[in-house]
């Protein structure tokens, strides 16, 4: 009887990833301890007051950046690994992708002024500096992402990940650098949150060729035949994945700043699993729409139940690590002032494992076309989270961490039926033809 290799479960765990997940996982390892880095060099650099100023700038900007500009990379990516399966050349779609990504940048940057009195007066703590950093930084994420999108169709993951790691790496070296030399002030802080995705676009297309060959004609239909579905429901996938932050920065009191920056230091602990699954997500629509342009819907299904049952099993250990282990290592980080305790820092990490599961099922219905579905869950989980922050009656805190598990429990639950339905209907329609 030959014998079993002791490895077959490992190997059928890293199998079930996408092609390329590990090569984006390494620079998003760069970029998590990158985010960490600078996390922690803020919060013992500034005061109280300005660490929560500065988050607001980084919500806002991660609310408002992948909520426009995430569906350009996702369409993107999509529709040049639908032309490499159908042995298109892409360079007619790129430069109508290019067309696409300017307007978007002009809308994102009206509704930032649109919304600056709030934004301002409620997040940046009234800081005109971080509102100024706000929109470099917007402008910056959509040249990013555009890039991302193009390498990301092209599987090339390679370039993908190093966009990645630079983008975190050059904002902690110089984060450290001005705390060093003295200038770690708020708008200093600002300045350094800007530069990373300019440089990070630099590295991701520097001497890279053959991003796109010549193709049939690419109608702006290719790219924007859903796009108002996509933009609703990845804005509001942000707004609900950072959710718990906003909703106790906009209720909780002046009095209350000590407890938000402990409690924004929590979330960014929380949070490693949406970091990591970002790895999944760069791949995984691709590999997904290549499926289905070649018409292998078994494989389609036999992919993402293995990948969903990796990722379950690593959102479960997550949250046993955060309830047992979550306070010792945010006050190793973060310091003495680190004061969630492990119930409520494991709280907040089932609720990001839920929006990873989430977001792991938003992809499959993306890929199958599915977008308005898609865009009615984030709607209406960040709907159910508003009401819950309502009628809850206990303090801001637990009552952030509560809605944010509840509301990311329903997008779950929509997207699984959903995504079930989806699918048997694809696979019925690929056998009828």
């Amino acid at each position: 009887m030959s014998a079993v290799p002791g490895n077959t479960r490992f190997s059928a765990a890293i199998a079930a990833l996408p092609t390329g997940t590990i090569p984006v996982g390494l620079g998003l390892a760069i970029a998590g301890v990158s985010v960490y880095g600078f996390q922690i060099i803020a919060f013992r650099t500034l005061g109280t007051s300005a660490y929560a100023a500065l988050n607001g700038l980084w919500v806002t900007a991660f609310v408002l950046a992948p909520g426009l500009f995430l569906p350009l990379e996702q369409e993107v990516a999509r529709a040049m690994a639908h032309r490499r399966a159908q042995g298109d050349g892409g360079q007619p779609l790129i430069t109508r992708a290019i067309v696409l990504a300017a307007l978007l940048i002009v809308a994102v940057i009206v509704v930032a002024f649109a919304a600056r009195g709030f934004i301002e007066a409620r997040l940046l703590r009234s800081s005109d500096e971080l509102f100024i950093a706000l929109i470099a930084t917007l402008v910056g994420y959509g040249v990013a992402s555009l890039a991302r999108g193009i390498l990301s169709g092209n599987n090339r993951f390679g370039r993908y990940g190093a966009m990645v790691g630079m983008d975190g790496f050059a904002r902690v070296s110089l984060a450290a650098a001005i705390a060093l030399v003295g200038y770690g002030t708020l708008g200093w802080f600002g300045v350094v949150f800007a530069i990373g995705p300019f440089l990070a676009t630099l590295i991701g297309l520097v001497g890279i060729r053959g991003l796109g060959g010549p193709g049939s004609r690419a109608p702006m239909s290719e790219l924007t035949t859903s796009i108002g579905w996509l933009l609703l429901g990845s804005t509001f996938a942000q707004a609900l994945g950072y959710s718990a932050y906003i909703g106790a920065s906009v209720l909780a009191t002046k009095e209350q700043d000590a407890e938000l920056g402990s409690f924004i230091a929590a979330l960014f602990v929380a949070r490693i699993p949406l970091l990591l699954f970002q790895a999944v997500q760069a791949a995984l629509l691709p590999k997904l729409a290549g499926l289905l342009g070649k018409g292998k819907i078994h494989d389609f299904r036999v992919g993402m139940a293995r990948l969903l049952a990796v990722v379950i099993f690593a959102s479960v250990i997550g949250v046993v690590i955060a309830l047992f282990a979550g306070p010792a290592i945010g006050r190793l980080l973060f310091g003495a002032n680190f004061t969630i305790s492990g119930i409520g820092l494991a709280a907040l990490t089932a609720g990001c494992c839920l929006m990873v599961i989430a977001l792991t099922l938003s992809q499959a219905l993306i890929a199958l076309r599915r977008y308005a579905v898609t865009a009615f869950a984030w709607v209406v989980s960040l709907a159910i989270f508003v009401v819950a922050m309502s009628i809850l009656e206990m303090d801001v805190f637990t009552r952030a961490e509560i809605a944010f598990v509840g509301s990311a429990f329903f997008a779950v639950i929509w997207m699984a039926g959903a995504t079930w339905r989806s699918t048997s209907i694809t696979a019925m329609e690929f056998h009828r033809t």
